[in-house]
């Protein structure tokens, strides 16, 4: 026989951690929702209208990729592209588009080294990601907007709250925000992009984020107020990210441009074509949904050119008008004379 758990008050706030989650699973916020719509919006035209890539994918994604080779090795022509998943199974695909980070195609993914050529590869590698050691601990209240007696402001930066005003929000979704807060602990978010943080443990790395907010902000007492067990992690420790995302430094311009316009190439030999690059790191907004989106769509319609088809011309797609918006070319100046 079990031992039943001692009951909880309705404004305690580990109520929530006793409770059976009832009905739909929440809304996905902030950046998920990018994902989670293209993966459960229903198509609205085309052969697979009303059915979305979930429902064509049988309700779950397919397994990692481990490896990429150009079908029927050792032919000139474009043979279409091989993808292995982690499970040792394979199928071949006529053209085929990489959104994972670009150092994974030498890391983890064993790609056949023809399938890019030599300045795309070194593209890739000379790609600079940062680093970033995110902590989060359990608070026992949102302390950082207290006022300071003296000045009036809030005793914390604002950027640790949220920044537009709960006035504007609909009555309901404010009577909802106060519920929650109500029944769930807040957590203070705590960053710290330096090399020196990834060898550190979690407890470690809280003391000594700490200890730098407290030089900024001698009068508050940020440790009495964390009741939790630190959550951390280092991005750049993530097998699948290896940093939290691309920057470029000087004199990487010319690597970035040949990343972005890898989809637009006309050059390439038959044994490169059927590949596109995408994601926010091949993109000039690295970081941003918005760079991980546009080359998407260039990467989409390097396919559909790639498969023979075209766009309309009434609605050109990027390739279609590459030659007025590329990027601009960059030619490193010649060294001054001597």
């Amino acid at each position: 026989m079990g031992h039943r758990l001692p009951p909880l008050h309705p404004g305690d706030p580990a109520r929530h951690l006793h409770q059976r989650r009832r009905g739909p699973p929440p809304r996905p916020r902030g950046v998920q929702q990018v994902p989670v719509g293209l993966w459960t919006r229903p198509l609205p035209d085309g052969p697979f209208a009303g059915q979305s890539l979930r429902d064509l994918h049988s309700g779950a994604p397919r397994p990692g990729v481990a490896a990429l080779a150009r079908a029927g090795a050792g032919t000139s022509g474009s043979s279409g592209v091989v993808v292995t998943d982690r499970w040792g199974r394979s199928a071949t695909h006529d053209a085929v588009v990489v959104t994972c980070q670009s150092w994974l195609l030498s890391a983890r993914i064993d790609t056949e080294e023809q399938l890019f050529d030599h300045p795309t590869w070194m593209a890739m590698d000379r790609s600079h990601y940062a680093q970033s050691s995110k902590t989060f601990v359990m608070v026992d209240r949102p302390f950082w907007r207290d006022r300071d007696p003296v000045t009036g402001r809030r005793v914390l930066s604002t950027t640790l709250n949220r920044p537009h005003d709960p006035r504007h929000l609909p009555a309901r979704r404010r009577r909802r925000r106060r519920r929650r807060a109500r029944h769930h602990l807040p957590v203070l978010h705590l960053e710290r992009r330096r090399p020196e943080v990834a060898g550190l443990s979690t407890d470690e790395r809280v003391r000594l984020m700490v200890r730098s907010l407290g030089e900024v902000y001698p009068g508050v007492d940020i440790a009495s107020h964390i009741v939790g067990e630190p959550v951390t992690v280092s991005w750049e420790s993530d097998p699948n990210f290896m940093g939290a995302f691309r920057g470029a430094l000087p004199g990487h311009y010319r690597y970035q441009r040949r990343l972005y316009s890898h989809f637009v190439r006309d050059d390439l030999p038959p044994a490169e074509q059927g590949l596109f690059l995408a994601g926010d790191d091949i993109s000039f907004t690295p970081g941003w949904a918005d760079g991980a989106v546009t080359t998407a769509l260039n990467a989409v319609w390097g396919v559909v050119r790639h498969l023979g088809g075209s766009t309309h011309p009434d609605n050109p797609g990027p390739g279609d008008a590459f030659a007025d918006l590329a990027p601009s070319t960059w030619t490193p100046p010649s060294p001054a004379p001597p």
